[in-house]
């Protein structure tokens, strides 16, 4: 932990990757602040805090709607930033006519890891800040565009605001969590995908504190048979800026940024979900058939394990469904007799009960 111990030739390359961080601009709308709160009480009887923030602000949803955020209290030196998942779209058909993304806000959605009243769920007592999706650029973009559809020639202007969102909800949990013990970031889907800027984020506000980040189903890939179109959306987003220029394979695939990470920041785990055969992600987002998709996942995957094996796990599971953190399979899903609960809670407790674990 480079809080505490190491060499002063390790602090001082940590510290230049933390000032790398801010270089990059990933924490420049730190300090958004919501412009009215409201309560409401879920039918498990947790009391969460609901923040509205104003629509002519930089925390917008991709077609200009009302952003919102949802806090629940609970251990204050124990916090989860969830990450809700909800499509992508980088174009006028994307965004407006297959609705590929989600472009309103709601309050919290509870199940999974996020029912607090659930005693076997092992982040019960957890401190929690619900990031509500509707930026459609996976929790990373920094970018209006006008769109048009080019059979009405009908425009849109559209709020890739990722980032702004992303940071108006770290911002909530720096303001009412100064110093917790640990942080854990999840998400699922397109909030899988987000957790690698989540990181970030949270990184430039919490240099010291332990981290860890349960990706589940949005595992950073890209088919590397369409790198036009990945280069297209990596602009539409304006998220090259935050692409290391040391890390050569971030422009191949999202997934090689936990390599570039791990080779400074050792504070972090990164624990990722995935089934084999991820419908949604394989044949619906990236149009690829059931054995390319497995071979990509695993052959990334590995290049990362091999290299940080401490500090980079898996839980893959055989099937074609999507998500786990957010449902009740979250309990029941097992291989070699643990469950997903019971490895999530293992990796945050850093014991040596937490493998990488391949069905």
């Amino acid at each position: 932990m480079f809080s505490n111990c190491g060499s002063n030739t390790t602090k001082i390359v940590y510290s230049s990757y933390i000032d790398t961080l801010y270089q990059m601009g990933i924490d420049k709308y730190i300090g958004l602040e919501p412009t009215m709160e409201t309560t409401q009480t879920e039918a498990n009887n947790s009391t969460w805090e609901i923040y509205y923030y104003d629509p002519s602000s930089p925390a917008r949803c991709f077609n200009g709607n009302q952003y919102i955020v949802s806090l629940h209290r609970g251990d204050p030196q124990k916090v989860m930033l969830y990450l809700e998942g909800g499509g992508a779209c980088w174009d006028y058909s994307t965004c407006y006519n297959s609705v590929m993304a989600k472009s309103f806000a709601n309050p919290v959605q509870i199940g999974g890891m996020l029912d607090t009243s659930n005693a076997a769920n092992p982040f019960s007592d957890y401190s929690i800040i619900y990031a509500s999706y509707c930026d459609g650029s996976v929790w990373s973009g920094d970018n209006d565009v006008v769109f048009t559809d080019t059979t009405t020639d009908v425009t849109a202007t559209t709020y890739f605001h990722g980032l702004a969102n992303l940071s108006a909800a770290i911002t909530l949990m720096k303001q009412n969590f100064i110093n917790p013990r640990s942080i854990i970031v999840a998400g699922s889907s397109a909030g899988g995908y987000g957790t690698f800027m989540g990181y970030f984020v949270v990184r430039t506000q919490y240099p010291f504190t332990r981290l860890n980040i349960i990706n589940d189903s949005g595992v950073g890939l890209f088919n590397p048979t369409q790198t036009t179109l990945f280069q297209h959306i990596l602009t539409t987003w304006n998220i090259k800026a935050i692409i290391p220029s040391d890390c050569l394979k971030c422009n191949q695939q999202m997934t090689y940024l936990v390599d570039w990470v791990l080779n400074y920041d050792t504070n972090v785990d990164f624990g990722f979900f995935s089934y084999y055969n991820d419908a949604i992600i394989g044949s619906v987002f990236l149009q690829m058939n059931t054995a390319d998709f497995r071979n990509l996942l695993m052959s990334v995957t590995n290049d990362i394990h091999n290299a940080h094996p401490d500090n980079f796990k898996r839980f893959f599971v055989n099937g074609s469904m999507h998500t786990i953190l957010e449902l009740p399979s979250y309990y029941t899903t097992k291989i070699n007799g643990t469950t997903m609960a019971q490895w999530t809670a293992d990796m945050v407790t850093d014991t040596s009960a937490w493998h990488d674990l391949l069905q």
